[in-house]
């Protein structure tokens, strides 16, 4: 488990979206930057890789923001879906538990995924999270960015239909408040 705000990072997006949560941290002056702080042309360059969820509903994580190169690796739009949906079944609970954990303690969270899809195919991707303060309704967020770091090669549009996510490693960042025992 890795804390602090020095990473090794196997995708420049996640350094990317790391160096500039901590920039937003520390102009705000504010333990978690809020949501307004947050400003997607800061990081366009990474915008199609971003992910925001909200954990505003209990046991959900409501995909409020997903980037076009998300979309296109999935071959469909997640947008206003639970996320949980595509974790495999052994891992819902858990893994709404592990987005609640770093929006609420709250600490980043960094995990190297398996995403396995119906054609066989199975990819590996860094994705990289951040808490944000909610402004008005309350709800805690995650900004995300997930960046394949294993390439595929995509045959048919049919082969993009994801199955499942599998996390192969996490590490949770500490941004002041320590980090949460891991499971």
């Amino acid at each position: 488990m890795k804390t602090g705000v020095s990473l090794d990072f196997h995708s420049s997006l996640c350094q990317r979206l790391h160096d500039y949560w901590w920039e937003i941290k520390h102009s705000s002056d504010q333990t978690v930057p809020k949501r307004s702080d947050f400003d997607p042309a800061a990081v366009k360059d990474i915008l199609p890789h971003i992910l925001m969820h909200d954990l505003g509903t209990p046991g959900r994580s409501i995909l409020r923001l997903v980037g076009t190169g998300v979309v296109d690796r999935l071959g469909f739009d997640p947008t206003g879906r639970d996320y949980v949906e595509f974790v495999s079944e052994d891992r819902k609970e858990e893994a709404y538990n592990e987005l609640f954990k770093t929006a609420s303690f709250p600490c980043g969270m960094r995990v190297v995924v398996e995403g396995r899809y119906q054609s066989g195919q199975t990819h590996i991707s860094e994705a990289l999270g951040y808490p944000l303060s909610a402004n008005r309704d309350g709800h805690p967020l995650i900004i995300f960015v997930d960046d394949l770091i294993e390439k595929i090669e995509w045959h048919q549009k049919y082969d993009k239909q994801l199955e499942y996510y599998k996390i192969k490693q996490r590490d949770y960042i500490d941004i002041g408040f320590g980090v949460p025992l891991a499971g």
